[in-house]
This record gives C-alpha cells, sequence and structure tokens, in this order.
C-alpha cells in the first residue's frame, strides 16, 4: 500500500509539472486552462468568498447526506416487514429514480423558492435510492434458520428486526453510505446550479458566466476534495461500525 502511494503522489507531481511547462510556454491558453500555481494563487486571494460558498456546499451535503440514510434505512424497514406497502410503494419510488434530477429541480424550486430546503431535497432524491435498495436486500439476506430460531423463542417483530435483521444488514447499510455520500455531493451541486446564489455549484456557474478560468478550477478543487474529505469520514465510520465483521479484519 506504501509503494502505491509513493508511485500515486510521483504520477501526480510529474502530471503538475508538465501542465506547469505546458501553460507557461504557451501550449495552453491560460483563458482555457490556467497553470496550476495560478490556480493555487486563486485559492489564496479569494480564500474568503470561496471558504464562503464552501460552507455552505458542505452543509447542504453533510445534511442531505444524513437525510438520504434516514429516509432509505427507514423506508427500507418498512418495505421489509410490510410486503402490502412494498408493493404499493416501491414502483413509485423507482418511478422517482427514473425522472432526472435536473429535468425535477427547476420544479421543486418553483414549489419552495430559493433556500436550503429545495437544494436539500433534490440532493435527498438523488442519493437516498442506493441506501433503500441495499437496506433492503441486506435485510432480506437473514437466513432461515436464525429466524426460525427467534420465533421459536417468542421473540416480536421489533426484537427481530433490532437483534437479526439489522446486524446482518449493517454491512450493506454502511456500504451504500459511501455511495450516498458522493451522491449527496452531486445532487448538491444540481440544485445550486438551478436555483441558488450561493455555494460551489453556484460559484462554478457565475464563474462560467465570467469566463473565469482560475475560479472554475479553485471551485472544483474545493469540491473535490470536500467530497473526499466527507467520503473520508464514512469510511473511517465503517471500520468502527464494522469492526467485528469480517470484511474489516484484513483491511
Amino acid at each position: 500500500m506504501k509503494r502505491a502511494h509513493v508511485i500515486s503522489a510521483v504520477l501526480a507531481i510529474l502530471v503538475l509539472v508538465a501542465w506547469e511547462v505546458l501553460s507557461r510556454s504557451g501550449s495552453i491558453p491560460g483563458y482555457i486552462m490556467p497553470s496550476p500555481s495560478d490556480i493555487l494563487a486563486t485559492l489564496v486571494d479569494k480564500r474568503e468568498l470561496l471558504m464562503q460558498h464552501t460552507m455552505v456546499t458542505t452543509l447542504e451535503i453533510a445534511g442531505s447526506f444524513v437525510l438520504s440514510v434516514v429516509v432509505g434505512v427507514v423506508l427500507a424497514a418498512i418495505l421489509v416487514q410490510l410486503p402490502l406497502v412494498d408493493a404499493v410503494l416501491y414502483p413509485w419510488l423507482l418511478t422517482s429514480q427514473v425522472l432526472p434530477k435536473v429535468a425535477v429541480a427547476p420544479l421543486l424550486i418553483m414549489w419552495m423558492g430559493f433556500g436550503l430546503m429545495p437544494i436539500m431535497l433534490i440532493s435527498v432524491l438523488v442519493a437516498f435510492f442506493p441506501v433503500l435498495v441495499n437496506t433492503m436486500s441486506g435485510l432480506r439476506s437473514v437466513e432461515r434458520e436464525p429466524m426460525m430460531l427467534m420465533n421459536s423463542m417468542g421473540a416480536s417483530a421489533w426484537q427481530r428486526f433490532v437483534h437479526l435483521r439489522l446486524p446482518v444488514a449493517l454491512p450493506s447499510v454502511v456500504s451504500s453510505m459511501k455511495i450516498a455520500m458522493t451522491l449527496a455531493a452531486v445532487g448538491a451541486v444540481v440544485g445550486e446550479f438551478v436555483g441558488s446564489n450561493q455555494g460551489l455549484g453556484y460559484l462554478l456557474l457565475y464563474a462560467n458566466g465570467a469566463l473565469d478560468a482560475k475560479l472554475m478550477f479553485a471551485a472544483l478543487i474545493l469540491l473535490s476534495a470536500l467530497t473526499m474529505v466527507l467520503y473520508g469520514l464514512v469510511a473511517l465510520s465503517e471500520k468502527r461500525l464494522l469492526s467485528w465483521h469480517v470484511s474489516q479484519r484484513h483491511a
């Protein structure tokens, strides 16, 4: 692993050096592809503006991620426990995922107006479905023998869920949380594109209109770094939540 990290770091340095040389030589116009040093200067010079918009996007991603996990897990538990509700509701949930969120976003903005809530709702619509599907799959993967044993011991439906189904489904839930984190970031940016005057998505749109490539790259770097940090936090929680699971013993 250390060797892979060293190779990755060397490769990144070589790419940055080549990029800087090409930009400085005039091979690539600066208004199309600014040099890494110019982007770094923009990150420093406009740090207050960038930090202000980064904080907004962080709040949107974190809030919509938490809501996506809660909605996905609760809905999965209901659908698995109640087959009739599953048969009625699941096609509607599937339909909600077929619709392109970029097309639905303007409608949500028109209904709810500008602000944090419509953007978080768009992000939740993008991110909750993988949590729902993976959690349902995990809850249904309980083997028959343990379930029969708990039934023979007189366990209630709640006890079977808490002490048997949920622990079995936990690896699937946590795996889906990592997917939901990246999708929450995508949803937040889509919402900011459509109807917001703050956040890194809005800043990207503004920089595009102003043909400010340096600001665009700076916003993209911050957005990538933010998503990677949040994804890393979820990955760390996976190690703690699943420390007992076989998948983490050799990780």
